[in-house]
C-alpha cells in the first residue's frame, strides 16, 4: 500500500498558552493510499508543536511546524505500511521506516 502526501496545510497557529517559547498548530493533510484497484485519500489533522523565538521570522516557524508534521507522518506511515498475512505473520519495517 504506498502512500502519497498530496497536500499539507498549517490551520490554527497560535501561541503555547503556558510556555512562551512554544508554538502550536494543527497540519492538515490528505494523504493518498493506492491499491491495486483503487486511490483513497485521508484526511488527517496533526497537532504539532515547535519551539519558536519572538526574533523568528513566519517562514521560519512555519517550517519547525511543517517539520515537525513530517516526522509524525513518516512514523504513522510506517506503521501503516506494516503488512499482515492471511496466517496472522507480520511484515518489519523497512530500514528507511
Amino acid at each position: 500500500m504506498p502512500f502519497e502526501v498530496k497536500a499539507c496545510t498549517i490551520d490554527e497557529l497560535h501561541r503555547h498558552p503556558k510556555f512562551a517559547d512554544r508554538t502550536q498548530a494543527r497540519v492538515k493533510v490528505v494523504l493518498r493510499e493506492i491499491t491495486a484497484h483503487k486511490a483513497f485519500d485521508h484526511n488527517l489533522t496533526l497537532k504539532v508543536w515547535a519551539n519558536t523565538t519572538d526574533k523568528m521570522s513566519a517562514a521560519e516557524v512555519n517550517t519547525a511546524l511543517l517539520t515537525r508534521a513530517a516526522t509524525i507522518l513518516k512514523r504513522t506511515m510506517t506503521v501503516a505500511e506494516i503488512e499482515v498475512t492471511g496466517d496472522g505473520t507480520v511484515s518489519k519495517p523497512t530500514v528507511s521506516g
